[in-house]
């Protein structure tokens, strides 16, 4: 019943390594096809600053986040098969601590992921985001903002960031950055269904989606600002599931490791408690009732065997032969 109980306690935490093991490997698939994922990590500029000090958009330190993390998961599950086949103490606390910190990890790039428009998106620029499309748009050091704020307007169907008027005292405008007689860029414009490009924008009527009066046949009329924010809410619902599972995963495979420490404990108590009963039953034993005690079991006889001499004829009629024979003599 102890064997049985200790290879439940293994098969349970083989079962819950085997998943964390697949949701190493599911989080290293994420993260490569993130990373594959221009468009959306292009997207993810507009959740930064653009005078901030990211170098890329924050999508892309998030794929690689997932990389590292999901090889780490993958080597700790290695090292939990191990901790499966040959149970240690200290194979099993470095499982346990590994797993907790990944844990912590987990939980604490959830709190950022959550407060991070608020904090480092583009409503904490000067300006706010309405500021910031006014300030960097088709600037020539800020070419990845004004590609994003291009890829925004197409993608979502939106024009600036809270309406076309963002455009009308913005350096493009001011500056005459675009072409002469634009009052929007051709992004903010409806395209043609088979030709959506953000970088070689094909507007369904150039000038009607120019004139004063917007049309929302030929130009997005709603803001880019609510728009990202519920694509951001998408992409944010999507990276808590995934964390709520592998966490729940993680939360299953510290009591399966806590449980095996326990079973290996009783474990070696039981083992330990086993061999000192030997000893103490091998102190006490009667080395010569052990080695006697077959013996004991039939009862102890003598037998006398009578030579044969004493049947010969000269023994049994002494009146015929006077003489005894020469071994009885």
């Amino acid at each position: 019943m102890k064997c049985t109980n200790f290879a439940s306690a293994k098969a349970l935490f083989g079962f819950f390594n085997t998943i964390f093991f697949a949701c190493g490997f599911g989080e290293v698939i994420c993260g490569f096809l993130l990373l594959c994922d221009s468009q959306r990590i292009l997207l993810s500029r507009l959740l930064a600053t653009p005078e901030g000090d990211l170098d890329q958009p924050p999508f892309y330190y998030l794929a690689l986040g997932l990389l590292a993390a999901g090889l780490i998961v993958c080597a700790t599950a290695a090292l939990g098969c191990w901790a499966t086949y040959l149970p240690g103490y200290i194979i099993l606390t470095l499982y346990f601590l590994i797993v907790l910190t990944l844990l912590l990890c987990e939980c604490a790039s959830g709190v950022l992921v959550a407060i991070w428009p608020r904090c480092l998106g583009l409503q904490s620029s000067r300006g706010g985001a309405v500021g910031a499309l006014q300030s960097y748009y088709a600037l020539p050091d800020y070419e990845h903002f004004t590609a994003a704020v291009d890829l925004a307007q197409t993608e979502l169907g939106c024009c600036g960031m809270t309406s076309a008027r963002n455009y009308d005292m913005s350096v493009w405008q001011l500056r005459r950055l675009g072409p002469r007689g634009m009052s929007v860029p051709l992004t903010c414009c409806v395209q043609y269904e088979n030709s959506v490009s953000y970088l070689n924008p094909a507007p369904v009527n150039q000038s009607r989606c120019q004139e004063i009066q917007p049309n929302p046949q030929f130009r997005y009329l709603p803001g880019c600002l609510d728009r990202l924010e519920e694509w951001y809410q998408e992409q944010y619902l999507i990276f808590m599931l995934g964390l709520f599972v592998v966490a729940i995963f993680k939360l299953g495979i510290l009591l399966s490791t806590v449980f095996s420490c326990i079973r290996l404990r009783k474990r070696r108590q039981n083992i330990r408690s086993f061999v000192m009963k030997s000893m103490d039953n091998k102190r006490n034993e009667n080395i010569y009732e052990s080695k006697m005690g077959s013996l004991h079991e039939e009862p102890i006889t003598a037998k006398y065997i009578q030579p044969n001499n004493f049947y010969s004829p000269r023994v049994r009629n002494p009146r015929i032969f006077h003489n005894k024979p020469n071994e009885m003599v």
